[in-house]
């Protein structure tokens, strides 16, 4: 069995039979390649990549080997992530689109309809001014919006639509400061471990689909010659593979990218594998080295954070971040906060991204983060006149 291919061991016992039934508002859960997660507990954490170690150290020398903690990552590089200790854990294989005895119903809450977004294109036409060939060579600009929510939503219900329209995504809810929630369903895995094993499979290069299913493959084949999208996805894979190249043994870097599809967008797609060279090498550990690759800030890292702190007019937070979970052996499995919501009882916020690199178009990029908006929305169950 290959890496890419690997499971989880997860006993019959500990598997999960509706954990959507289980979940309630304060939980972690996550469902990806590596099964589903559902973790329940009181203590919280705040640690960064300076001191994430020795805090755990502590911790699971005092809970035990069954012990596991979940958390966000907030977009800022070396930033404090936030963390719940789950005092319970139930494992079980990956959540599947629930039957028609679950009806997912609509959230209720509505949004302004889409309109001209002048900040982000002249944002955009801005950020193209400042490449150059030893310098700057990619920034990913985002936008945000915002709604207030008639009544709270019904995570459960979210969650359910969420795996519903996305089956292959990472889909997850987790606990944030003052009571709100970051839920989402993402296409990007940021890093896996599995024993010694890791993978990262970076997504960079996108287009959105089309419902003439003619038209549709032909975008996929375009997005696969673009030289644009190519040189972007190429910055992404570049950087993953230096960090993660002197921790790993016989690290696999794929010569050219595939396609993967979502309900809205094709990306260009990258798995990269190797054997970690220091078994006490923690999922998190290698979480903090990638975080943020260039497929959600740019590169170089330092000169696109300060672009974009220039250029966009709302913070983050956990937004590009990343969410994920791990053991006490330090196994684990953290995907990329994107396609995702900071959602509280009176409101939530949405943003979304597009990766800006000589060659970009200022409107097809607002395109390309209207279409990634839509799955989120669609699965908020957020309407749009």
């Amino acid at each position: 069995m290959t890496l890419q291919e690997a499971e989880y061991s997860i006993p019959a016992s500990d598997w999960l039979h509706d954990p959507l039934a289980e979940y309630r508002q304060g939980d972690f859960l996550m469902s990806g390649t590596a099964g589903s997660i559902l973790g329940r507990g009181g203590s919280r954490l705040s640690m960064g990549p300076h001191n994430s170690r020795q805090i755990l150290a502590g911790h699971f020398a005092a809970a035990g080997r069954r012990s596991a903690i979940a958390g966000v990552l907030p977009f800022v590089p070396g930033g404090s992530g936030e963390f719940v200790v789950m005092d319970s854990t139930l494992r079980g294989p990956r959540l599947a689109p629930s039957g028609p005895a679950r009806a997912v119903k609509d959230g209720g809450a509505a949004m302004a309809p889409n309109a001209p977004d002048p900040h982000f294109t002249a944002a955009v036409a801005k950020a193209l001014t400042k490449f150059t060939a030893d310098g700057l060579q990619k920034v990913v600009l985002a936008r945000s919006r915002s709604t207030t929510l008639p009544k709270p939503l019904d995570i459960n219900q979210l969650l359910a639509r969420l795996i519903r329209q996305n089956p292959t995504a990472y889909v997850f809810a987790a606990p944030l400061p003052e009571g709100r929630t970051l839920v989402g369903a993402s296409p990007e895995l940021l890093i896996r471990r599995n024993g010694t094993m890791a993978l990262s499979n970076p997504l960079a290069g996108s287009v959105p689909r089309c419902a003439d299913p003619v038209q549709d493959l032909a975008n996929a084949a375009a997005l696969l010659e673009s030289a644009k999208d190519l040189r972007e996805h190429a910055i992404v894979v570049e950087m993953v593979a230096e960090v993660l190249n002197p921790l790993c043994i016989n690290l696999q870097v794929p010569a050219a990218p595939e396609l993967v599809r979502t309900g809205s967008m094709w990306h260009l797609s990258s798995k990269i594998s190797g054997r970690l060279k220091d078994p006490e090498a923690t999922s998190l550990d290698l979480a903090f080295a990638l975080h943020p690759t260039p497929a959600v800030c740019g590169w170089p890292t330092q000169m696109a954070c300060d672009l974009i702190a220039e250029l966009e007019e709302s913070n983050r937070g956990f937004y590009a971040g990343a969410v994920g979970w791990m053991d006490a052996a330090g196994d684990g499995e953290w995907a990329v906060s994107i396609r995702c919501a900071d959602v509280s009882n009176d409101d939530l916020r949405v943003h979304a991204g597009a990766g800006i690199v000589p060659g970009s178009d200022p409107e097809l990029e607002l395109a390309e983060t209207e279409a990634k908006f839509r799955t989120i929305l669609a699965g908020l169950g957020v309407t749009q006149p």
